[in-house]
């Protein structure tokens, strides 16, 4: 499996999935009901965030990179005789975390993110051919990955979030 990730943070006070990322690994599955699958995944993703040249006029430069070991767990439904709805949780790990506040290089992330990240899943899954398919997914941090910087809150909003579509092409091996 492979693909590409538009991801931004939720709570940086950016918009817009500007940070364009990877997302590559395998997995494995069985049928559990004539129209119901269980898929295991393991994944390399990148995720971040990053000003668009929109908000460059308006707000001083900003770019983080956040790569993650994702472990997701799906469960698949047949909608239509090649398509496919699927929903499920990712428990994540983050292996590295690099920021660029002013333009000037990568710095070690501060605040400090989260090593650990847990999210929800919900796409759609398309079968080109037997044993070619593709999906579009959006996944979303369920708990913050990061407190915002000052540790403020407001209502709800207790910090950053992951925010991610994926688009992925999948090849199974039988």
């Amino acid at each position: 499996m492979g693909g590409l990730a538009a991801t931004q943070l939720d709570g940086d006070n950016l918009g817009g999935y500007n940070k364009p990322g990877v997302r590559f690994g395998g997995w494995v599955n069985t049928r559990i009901k004539p129209n119901m699958i269980l898929q295991l995944e393991l994944e390399y993703i990148q995720k971040g965030s990053k000003i668009s040249d929109a908000e460059l006029e308006r707000q001083k430069y900003y770019h983080c990179r956040l790569n993650y070991i994702q472990v997701p767990l799906l469960a698949k439904t047949t909608l239509l005789p090649r398509l496919e709805g699927e929903a499920g949780i990712a428990a994540s790990y983050l292996t590295r975390s690099l920021e660029d506040k002013d333009g000037g290089g990568f710095l070690e992330a501060s605040p400090d993110f989260t090593q650990f990240e847990l999210s929800g899943l919900v796409g759609i899954g398309y079968q080109l051919l037997e044993n070619l398919s593709v999906s579009v997914r959006f996944n979303y941090s369920l708990l913050p990955v990061r407190e915002h910087p000052g540790d403020q809150t407001y209502w709800l909003d207790r910090g950053q979030f992951n925010n991610a579509m994926l688009f992925s092409l999948y090849y199974q091996i039988d």
